[in-house]
């Protein structure tokens, strides 16, 4: 990898950290001067504008979290494992893994959903949507592999799970309290088994 590639991975790589614990329109050029330890000309090199540098941070920092929840779901074979995974993997974002701040999905949708127009927007659209029916394919997956019950909706059941998950990272957030993604954890556990058939 060239110089001029490795800079620009490296300020994408710390401006992705900063965008997603501090946000991306409160996050100043001047402190992605302070945590890349570039000046805003050599960072307008590589980036046209900050929008496009927040773009870009974006997709790596949901880049890294749907290969994690990859990686965890796909060391499963049976479609309720497979679920327990992704709930056990995405809670994981509560303790900065493997992102520091949470769900950079949820944190952006949260700053943009009033700011019609804005770049960022069509990306938290797709990251959310990559998520969901990645969901939904377990599901129907499972469905046809008699693993879960045929009476089981596959878009409704990725929305319950995905909407849990998000409110239950920022009821941690918000109360500080490592036992609520427990909680979180152990409900979504038991609804999962609730919609798995009887295994052999």
């Amino acid at each position: 990898m060239r110089k001029g590639e490795l800079t620009r991975r490296n300020i994408i790589l710390k401006s992705a950290t900063i965008f997603n614990k501090k946000g991306y329109m409160t996050t100043s050029m001047n402190n992605i001067i302070q945590e890349t330890n570039i000046q805003k000309g050599g960072i307008y090199r590589h980036f046209k504008d900050k929008e496009q540098l927040m773009v870009e941070s974006f997709q790596f920092s949901t880049e890294i979290m749907q290969n994690h929840l990859q990686a965890s779901v796909l060391q499963h074979e049976n479609a309720t494992d497979r679920l327990i995974a992704f709930v056990e993997a995405f809670l994981e974002l509560s303790i900065g893994e493997p992102i520091v701040g949470g769900c950079p999905i949820f944190n952006a949708a949260i700053e943009m959903d009033d700011l019609e127009g804005n770049t960022l927007l069509p990306s938290i659209n797709e990251a959310m949507d990559i998520m969901i029916n990645w969901l939904v394919k377990i599901i129907e997956d499972g469905i046809s592999n008699q693993e879960l019950k045929q009476s089981v909706k596959p878009y409704d059941t990725a929305i319950y799970i995905v909407s849990t998950l998000e409110g239950g990272l920022v009821l941690d957030r918000l109360k500080n309290d490592g036992q609520l993604t427990k909680i979180i954890s152990n409900n979504l556990k038991q609804y999962i088994s609730m919609i798995a058939t009887e295994r052999q």
